[in-house]
């Protein structure tokens, strides 16, 4: 209980007893409580905000120190959590919370970036470079093996503020099914959500993976592992309004065609060329949208060039 709390709960007490003691000495103490309550800051107003959640957690850290003395149980998780937390402030997150094992972290706030979802998988795939090393260090000096972390990480809108973290608080169903990716996640992965996969197709090779069933989600979840950055990115923006997305209506036949035409390319090297058109509006670019977002998870490799045509060649073939 905060400081804020005890005296709100100390001025509800002095209003019980009135009837049993003297108003005048109750108002005289609720004034004085109510003082004391102006002082501190205000209560953190709440926002509701496009964030990503990141959960670290080392995975069987009880089996991996139960043979140790408590205090040093205490400097090996300890300075390893401290070094896991720094890729997250690296790439502009912050750490909201540290728990025995592990800790949540938020990317977007109080300050949003547009690549806050790039900037968390990036700082997740770092802190498992920090725990390889960590791991060689405990292994080498306390003859500990085995030490290992998982990731999870998602996208959605979450609550900010308020009173149990103040200015760090963030609550919602998107903070929970982060958490339950991370316990999905494989020793040494990074998993994420479909909501966190949208926004970085084309910066990482990622694994589509089985959905997962999620207490308290009417419909699987689907998720990626992560393998790698790509060293030469080509960001696709999202089409979608902010943290929405909707189901592609009215293409099927066209886009069944485009993915025949891959196909029989990777299949016996026939390539072709395949025009797109049509007025303004109809659907060009969710078209090549969902083809590409297809093709990126095949297991096959594809080389995949994008160009741009510039307004002042806009009459040229």
């Amino acid at each position: 209980m905060n400081e804020r709390q005890q005296l709100e709960q100390a001025i509800a007490f002095q209003e019980s007893l009135r009837g049993t003691v003297e108003d005048a000495l109750i108002d005289l103490t609720i004034s004085a409580l109510r003082r004391q309550l102006e002082q501190l800051q205000p209560a953190p107003e709440h926002q509701r905000k496009l964030v990503t959640i990141l959960f670290a957690d080392i995975v069987g850290s009880t089996s991996v120190i139960r043979d140790l003395d408590p205090e040093e149980n205490l400097e090996i998780m300890d300075r390893g959590l401290k070094r896991m937390s720094v890729p997250v402030s690296e790439h502009g997150g912050h750490v909201t919370r540290f728990s025995g094992d592990g800790f949540k972290a938020v990317f977007g706030a109080p300050v949003a970036r547009e690549n806050d979802p790039e900037m968390a998988i990036r700082a997740g795939l770092g802190i498992l470079e920090v725990v390889r090393s960590y791991a060689d260090e405990l292994q080498a000096q306390w003859g500990i093996g085995g030490f290992q972390v998982r990731v999870g990480i998602n996208t959605g809108l979450a609550a900010l503020g308020g009173l149990t973290e103040a200015e760090d608080t963030v609550m919602g169903s998107t903070v929970n099914l982060g958490k339950r990716i991370e316990s999905a996640a494989p020793p040494g992965g990074v998993l994420i959500s479909h909501d966190t996969y949208r926004h970085v197709r084309g910066i990482f090779d990622v694994e589509p993976l089985k959905p997962i069933e999620v207490r308290g989600f009417e419909e699987p979840v689907q998720v990626y592992l992560v393998e790698r950055a790509r060293p030469r990115a080509f960001w696709t923006r999202t089409l979608e309004v902010e943290g929405i997305e909707t189901r592609m209506v009215g293409r099927d036949r066209e886009l069944q065609y485009l993915k025949d035409a891959l196909r029989d390319l990777l299949d016996d090297g026939q390539g072709g060329l395949i025009t797109i058109s049509g007025e303004a509006g109809v659907g060009k670019s969710r078209l090549l949208y969902e083809f590409e977002n297809w093709f990126e998870l095949l297991p096959e490799y594809v080389r995949f060039f994008q160009g741009r045509g510039r307004r002042e060649t806009q009459h040229q073939p």
